[in-house]
C-alpha cells in the first residue's frame, strides 16, 4: 500500500542504492510486550488515536438440504478508539455502522426474498458497539514469508439468545446462540518494526460462522449463516470508501467519523431487532 515515492519517505529500511544510508528497524514478535505494540499498530494503532476499517463482503446460508446459497450483501466501517494503557497494554472501544445492501446493486436493501423460503425479508439496519477490549502483552501467531506479515485471529462465542425461541418463532433459532469468528489481518513486517510509524498500513479478511439472524426468519430449520467479508484500514476517507457508503453513515450517524464516542448505549443487531419488530406465527 506503500508505493513511489511515499515509500522513500516513510520507509527508509527499504531504500537502497549509492550513497544513501539503509536504516534495519528489528522487532521480536516472541517477546509478548513487542508482540502487543505489533498488534496495536496493525490492528489499530500504538498512539492514542481513532482507526476506520472498511469493510464488505456477501451473507451466505447454509442447510444440510439445500446447499449454500448467497443472501444479502453486507458492508460498513469499523472504529476503533485506541489509547495505550497500563503494564504496556492498550486499551480500544469498537463501534459498526453500515447496511445490509442489494446483491446486484450495492445499495442498502429495505427488502429482499430470502433463497430459501421465497419469503420478503427485511433487514434491520447495522449498529454495533461500544465494544471494550485491553490488548495484553502475550505471544501471538504472527507469520510472516519476507516481509509480508499475517494474524490470525479466532472467537468463539456461546451466549444466550435475547429472543425466546418460544416467543419468536420465527426469528429465534435456539435460546442459545454459536458464534465463530477469524479475522485474518495482513500487513508489514517492516511497517511493525518501524519506530516512527504508530499505525500500519492492514487489510482484513473476516469469516463468520453463526446461527441464523432474526429477520431472515428461519425459524429452527437446520443450518446457519457464513459470513465472508475483506476489507482494509482506512488512510484517506475519500478514496478509500465508497460514497454511496460514506452519505449513508453521516445521515444515520451525524458525527460519526470524527467522534470518539458516537453513542453510549450498547447496540446490536439482535436487540435492534427486539425493539424494532413483533413476533410472527
Amino acid at each position: 500500500m506503500i508505493g513511489g515515492m511515499s515509500a522513500l519517505a516513510v520507509s527508509p529500511h527499504l531504500v537502497s542504492g549509492q550513497g544513501l544510508n539503509i536504516v534495519e528497524h528489528k522487532i521480536d514478535l516472541n517477546d509478548p510486550v513487542q508482540n502487543a505494540l505489533a498488534y496495536a499498530k496493525l490492528v489499530g494503532t500504538s498512539a492514542r488515536s481513532m482507526v476506520h476499517i472498511y469493510y464488505k463482503g456477501t451473507i451466505f446460508g447454509m442447510t444440510p438440504e439445500e446447499g449454500v446459497k448467497p443472501m444479502i450483501g453486507h458492508t460498513g466501517v469499523l472504529k476503533g478508539v485506541w489509547k495505550p494503557w497500563i503494564n504496556n497494554s492498550f486499551y480500544y472501544t469498537l463501534y459498526d455502522v453500515g447496511y445490509f445492501m442489494d446483491l446486484k446493486t450495492g445499495l442498502p436493501a429495505e427488502e429482499f426474498e430470502n433463497p430459501f423460503t421465497g419469503e420478503i425479508n427485511r433487514p434491520v439496519k447495522i449498529i454495533g458497539g461500544p465494544f471494550d477490549r485491553v490488548i495484553k502483552p502475550e505471544v501471538r501467531p504472527f507469520e510472516n514469508r519476507g516481509d509480508d506479515l499475517w494474524l490470525d485471529e479466532p472467537a468463539y462465542l456461546n451466549f444466550v439468545n435475547k429472543l425466546d425461541p418460544k416467543i419468536w418463532k420465527k426469528a429465534s433459532t435456539a435460546e442459545r446462540l454459536s458464534f465463530l469468528y477469524v479475522e485474518t489481518y495482513h500487513g508489514k513486517l517492516s511497517d511493525l518494526a518501524n519506530p516512527d510509524i504508530t499505525s500500519a498500513p492492514m487489510t482484513i479478511t473476516s469469516t463468520h460462522n453463526t446461527s441464523w439472524y432474526p429477520f431472515f426468519l428461519m425459524g429452527q430449520r437446520p443450518g446457519g449463516h457464513y459470513w465472508q467479508a475483506i476489507g482494509k484500514k482506512v488512510e484517506d476517507l475519500e478514496s478509500d470508501v465508497p460514497v454511496e457508503l460514506i452519505n449513508y453513515i453521516e445521515k444515520e450517524k451525524p458525527g460519526y467519523f470524527e467522534s470518539e464516542k458516537p453513542w453510549k448505549k450498547r447496540k446490536g443487531t439482535f436487540q435492534a431487532y427486539k425493539d424494532e419488530r413483533e413476533p410472527q406465527a
